[in-house]
């Protein structure tokens, strides 16, 4: 299925809840409100899995909020896994240790783990978090490594925290022990971001340019995910994503979100959102298939190549 500019649906994002035990200063919500409930189910999300595998979309991920505090997580894994295709975990990683096992065991195929910086002071700085947590961070880490658990680590480009060469090579020696990849993500003024984006902004070139500097060198375009450049450094492969004010990025996207009270949106910046809640509480195939393409159909680019 396609949007009127070309771009297929390809990749879902599932935000399973809009709670968190966490406060990261930068946090967007996933461009939802918060406090919305109305959780769907374990089995809700099996039956739109299998929907919209049908339609041809390859890729889950489940992110929040913090979803391993959802006490049905695994079961949660288990009923998307039906649909055969690959099920990722955003987390903050706090909770992984404990909920490692079981996630492997219901078909938890990779986690990305928010570690912005590995100096705990300022990761309780920028997560509102108390320092002591990034070491049971990283324990989750080494244990879903040991279940064979793939792991990408997620770090926000922020100034003054994790752009200097330092900073850039401790992250890039973590991934490596985990024989994990790695992802810099530009903040966003969106959520509390809008709060703090004149303080933290840093563009994602600064740290490309750090990366240069280590003796990084590009290997190229993940053309299938908004066209990511990617660097290799020290064995570790690295992505860019500069989403923001970038054409180029949304031209590659094919991934909507569904939120947690059931509304598919068509980009994390768009509203209103499409209710699907209805159709999947009734397990109306034919009334999810009409809604997804009325989304489809409102679906264009936030920035656009050439504005018309």
């Amino acid at each position: 299925m396609f949007d009127r500019y070309g771009r297929p649906f390809l990749k879902v994002r599932y935000v399973v809840n809009d709670e968190c035990n966490y406060n990261c200063v930068f946090c967007h919500f996933e461009g939802q409100f918060r406090r919305q409930g109305a959780y769907l189910t374990a089995e809700d999300y099996g039956f739109v899995s299998s929907v919209f595998a049908y339609f041809g979309v390859a890729d889950f991920k489940i992110t929040g909020g913090e979803p391993l505090l959802r006490r049905d997580i695994d079961l949660v894994v288990a009923n998307i896994a039906k649909a055969g295709a690959p099920v990722t975990l955003t987390t903050n990683g706090y909770l992984l240790r404990r909920w490692a096992e079981r996630l492997s065991a219901a078909g938890l195929r990779r986690v990305n783990v928010s570690v912005h910086t590995v100096e705990p002071d300022k990761y309780s700085k920028i997560t509102g978090a108390q320092p002591g947590f990034l070491n049971e961070v990283l324990r989750g880490l080494f244990k879903s490594r040991e279940l064979g658990i793939s792991i990408k680590l997620n770090a926000v480009v922020l100034r003054e925290v994790n752009t200097d060469r330092k900073s850039v090579k401790e992250l890039v020696k973590l991934a490596s022990l985990l024989g994990a990849s790695l992802q810099f993500i530009e903040l966003m003024p969106s959520g509390q971001g809008a709060d703090v984006f004149n303080q933290f902004y840093e563009p994602v070139e600064t740290v490309a340019k750090t990366i240069a500097e280590l003796g990084g060198r590009p290997v190229g375009l993940r053309k299938e995910l908004h066209n990511r450049p990617v660097f290799i450094l020290g064995g570790v492969s690295i992505e860019l994503i500069k989403n923001y004010g970038n054409p180029t990025f949304c031209n590659g996207c094919s991934t909507m979100r569904l939120t947690s009270d059931g509304k598919l949106k068509t980009c994390i910046y768009a509203e209103p959102a499409v209710d699907l809640l209805p159709h999947i509480r009734n397990r109306d195939v034919e009334g999810l298939l009409y809604a997804v393409r009325s989304a489809l159909a409102q679906r264009e680019p936030r920035f656009k190549l050439y504005s018309s």
